[in-house]
């Protein structure tokens, strides 16, 4: 789900208790990467792992971070820039990077003026601007650190453009609207729209009748290898830190303070013991109500259980029917990128999501109504890679994954209390995880660097939106 819904539009989703429940421990629907359904984690294997599982386990560091996907991958990096003689454990419940980032749609960006009216409305025009730049910052950062690597390749980052082509007339009045709107109080956008049925089609081979409405386009974006990306990342970090450890299927089951105790105040405990820590960073996103009561709740993070479909081209077709870039459909509520080489297409909707399933072991079942839009909907933009699918003989990859959602749209980054000023978190993107966890985490990583300093002063950076902010600022506690 990529709008901002108001809460009038999300409260019918969330009355009721499965969604005010406290999150599972994901370890209890373990994923093995080797048998994994999600194409991501299926087919590339981080090569340190199965050490990260014999890896002892510390009795005390200066921070624990809790979660492997993108957001515990960024924070263990920007430590490892920032101060790399801390001392640091980073444990997982399951397999490295098997949860959300494992299982997402691999897109870093959209174009950023979709309901920007809307927004300025609710949050007022200078934090909607922000809000609608944050989406580039998060690329731009993204790609800078990946350069910085030498990972572009390693990555598999591909930034060939991002199309979203309208369904309605509506649709394209809206956006003309938002994107006027964006302009008028100072902001050139990055997407810009295309009117024309042959402006679409000199961008991506779909059918001629869908592209009659025309599209927004995003030059500078494109997708990633997302549990690629998560790997690079923590070698760098260990490389950088001789006191980093990683410790996959070691899920926390608490996290206890105790500010009489001399310098390390939390206690995390697993299933292999307890490590005594200065900080906790939790990287859990949906999951993050598991471990922090405070974020059960209509002001937490609820779980959303999306689904995702791997689907192998059953017609052959020229080269120049790749889809190279991230394509997308009625407001990005389809996304779809296609892998090299005529692979298979990894197609997400949202409303097939699932609000307060945590399960994502299980997938949707072949009658379903959604994966038979799905399948359909294949069949019908790209009938020149589709034809009568055959979900058993097509379909090679079929996953779900936990995302985490909050009543208004916002991430939550900060602190989840004021009383335990050395929790931290980044969690609830509410279905954007690429397209703001790598900027939400280094903004929250630069705060728990400086309370663990003592910094007194610290402040987020002037582009980050205050609606993500939760107690983030040394002044919030």
């Amino acid at each position: 789900m990529t709008t901002w819904p108001s809460d009038s539009v999300w409260s019918p989703r969330t009355h009721n208790e499965q969604v005010y429940a406290r999150a599972p421990n994901p370890a209890e629907f373990p994923e093995i990467p080797a048998i994994s359904k999600s194409y991501w984690i299926r087919e590339h294997r981080i090569d340190f792992e199965e050490e990260c599982a014999r890896t002892s386990l510390p009795t005390k560091v200066d921070v624990v971070i809790i979660g492997s996907g993108i957001t515990g991958a960024t924070v263990a990096y920007q430590i490892s820039r920032s101060q790399p003689d801390l001392c640091v454990a980073l444990i997982e419940s399951r397999g490295l990077c098997t949860g959300a980032t494992g299982r997402n749609g691999g897109h870093i960006g959209r174009p950023e003026v979709y309901h920007f009216r809307e927004l300025a409305e609710e949050v007022g025009v200078k934090e909607a601007l922000k809000l609608k730049k944050f989406g580039q910052k998060n690329r731009n950062m993204m790609i800078e650190t990946i350069n910085e690597l030498d990972a572009v390749a390693e990555v598999d980052l591909r930034l060939n453009g991002t199309i979203v082509v309208f369904e309605t007339a509506e649709e394209k009045e809206e956006f003309v609207a938002d994107l006027e709107s964006a302009k008028q109080h100072g902001h050139e956008p990055e997407g810009y729209l295309m009117k024309e049925t042959s402006e679409v089609l000199s961008k991506v081979t779909i059918n001629e009748s869908k592209a009659q409405y025309g599209a927004a386009y995003l030059e500078v974006s494109g997708t990633v290898y997302p549990r690629k990306l998560v790997g690079v990342l923590l070698k760098a970090a260990l490389k950088r830190m001789s006191a980093l450890t990683i410790h996959a299927y070691t899920p926390a089951s608490s996290v206890v303070s105790d500010f009489t105790a001399e310098r390390y105040h939390y206690t995390v405990s697993t299933n292999r013991g307890e490590i005594k820590a200065r900080a906790v960073f939790h990287a859990t996103n949906g999951y993050a109500s598991h471990l922090l009561p405070s974020l059960c709740g209509k002001d937490g993070v609820y779980g959303c259980k999306a689904h995702m479909l791997g689907v192998q081209p059953n017609k052959a077709a020229p080269d120049t029917c790749q889809l190279s870039r991230g394509f997308g459909y009625q407001d990005f509520w389809h996304w779809i990128l296609q892998r090299p080489n005529h692979g298979p297409y990894l197609y997400g909707l949202a409303t097939a999501e699932v609000v307060g399933d945590y399960n994502d072991n299980i997938t949707l079942p072949e009658n379903n109504q959604h994966r038979r839009e799905m399948v359909q909907f294949l069949e019908t933009v790209f009938p020149h890679h589709f034809e009568d699918i055959d979900v058993k003989r097509d379909v090679a990859y079929d996953w779900t994954g936990i995302q985490g959602f909050t009543k208004d749209g916002a991430s939550i980054v900060g602190r989840p209390t004021k009383e335990s000023p050395g929790e931290y978190v980044s969690v609830g993107h509410n279905g954007e995880g690429m397209g703001r966890c790598f900027a939400c985490a280094t903004v929250a990583t630069d705060a728990m660097l400086s309370y663990l300093k003592e910094n007194k002063s610290w402040t987020p950076p002037e582009w980050f939106p205050i609606s993500f902010a939760r107690n983030l600022g040394s002044g919030d506690l």
